[in-house]
């Protein structure tokens, strides 16, 4: 008599799909960490440009104040340098940012938003040899607004808007990170 023997356990083509599963598991997880690794990146870039925005803001805010002959004139001297009237300190474009703000203190001047890496070097001033960041520039636009209630067109503008763009790249895209404010001049002369 011949007995059958029945065997017991899984054939090669139930492991081969209990592992191509495992597989398709693995490789989610693996995509999901590798996606959340890039978000934590740019997350991290993201606040660094917001942080430089609002550093130029207060910069700019703060030159309002500041009255040096031949460099600044206050008030007068926020706008951009190819602005009209002529006057301007805040060079127009995409510039790259120092680590320094070089001799006047003030971001986005010829001190230290010059173009390429090498020295900042304005005549009658010292140099401003600080690194650039890598991977970041920054564009200052500064406009006039316009004052409905402004008595007369020969009355002085008394308020600017100030946008402030620092571009980054994270995996090979260009983010912009934009921080705007209006300045108002309090002190008005007639």
């Amino acid at each position: 008599m011949k007995e059958l023997k029945t065997q017991k356990g899984f054939s090669y083509i139930d492991v081969m799909i209990a592992i191509v599963i495992l597989m398709v598991g693995i490789l989610a997880m693996l995509s999901a960490l590798t996606a959340n690794l890039a978000r934590a990146m740019e997350s991290e870039k993201r606040v660094v440009a917001k942080q430089i925005a609002l550093s130029t803001i207060e910069s700019i805010i703060s030159a309002k104040e500041i009255r040096r002959t031949g460099v600044f004139d206050g008030w007068d001297s926020i706008r951009n340098s190819d602005a009209l009237p002529p006057g301007g300190v805040f060079l127009p474009g995409a510039r790259p940012i120092r680590e320094e703000l070089g001799w006047d203190g003030v971001a986005g001047t010829v001190d230290d938003a010059c173009d390429g890496a090498g020295p900042c070097a304005v005549d009658g001033r010292p140099t401003n040899s600080s690194p650039v960041i890598n991977g970041y520039s920054r564009t200052i636009v500064i406009t006039d607004v316009e004052d409905p209630e402004r008595p007369s067109p020969t009355y002085p503008i008394t308020r600017r808007r100030i946008d402030v763009h620092v571009d980054y790249f994270v995996n090979q895209a260009t983010r912009r990170e934009t921080v705007s404010t209006i300045l108002t001049r309090y002190e008005v002369t007639e």
